[in-house]
Formats: C-alpha cells, structure tokens, sequence
C-alpha cells in the first residue's frame, strides 16, 4: 500500500426486513479499518433502521436465532474506527430522527455522498 491511506465507502441499503444482509458490510468495513484504511459507511434506504437505538441488540443475522447479533457487528467496525453516515432522505423514509439513532458521525446529502464515493479508492454497495 502507498504512503497515501486508501479510502474506501461501503453504501448499505438493506435494513431490518434482511437480516441475513445486515452483518456483512459491518464486516467487510471493519476488515478494511483494520488494513489501515480510511472507512465509511453510509446508511440509505432500509438501512437507517438498523442504526435506531435497540434494534441490533434483537436483530440475529443468522435465522434461527443462533450467532451473534447484529450488534456485535456495529461494535466491531466503531472499534475498528469505521464512520457511520446517515442518508438524510432515509430519516423520513425509516421515520426517525437523528435523536433516534445509535451514535453516527453525521447526516449527509447528495452531495456529499457523491463526493465521498469520487474520492474513495474502493465504493461497494450492499
């Protein structure tokens, strides 16, 4: 890797109706902090709703019940130091406020979106 931190954004769009879906991005984000890389993760769509306070905590990836819980996850990346990002549209979209949430490090437009991913080495969506 280059004297330069990469950047990389990962755009997460499923939310609570996907449980299955929820755990990777966490993953891969955290997997991405942990190689020196510079990590955010924005939440649109559906996903802002795994981001409401007490929803990771119920919220089991695996079905059945069995592994860990969504939460587990979001820990593992903020420890990591990956950034969360909320969609601004999203909060009407998932009826919440930003009062709502879990701790994210800011609301963006989009605007601010399409400049995260042109700056970005590596944009994957889920």
């Amino acid at each position: 890797m280059s004297e330069e931190t990469k950047k990389c954004v990962y755009i997460h769009t499923s939310g609570v109706e996907a449980p299955y879906r929820a755990a990777s991005p966490f993953f891969l984000a955290t997997t991405a902090a942990l190689m020196d890389y510079d990590v955010s993760m924005v939440f649109t769509i559906k996903a802002t709703g795994l981001l409401k306070k007490g929803v990771a905590e119920t919220l089991q990836v695996k079905e059945g019940g069995e592994g860990a819980n969504l939460q587990f996850f979001i820990d593992q990346a903020r420890d990591a130091g990956v950034k969360f990002y909320v969609c601004a549209p999203s909060l009407d979209l998932n009826d919440v406020t930003v009062e709502d949430l879990i701790e994210i490090d800011g609301v963006v437009g989009g605007t601010a979106v399409n400049e995260m991913l042109l700056e970005a080495d590596l944009v994957v969506s889920f």
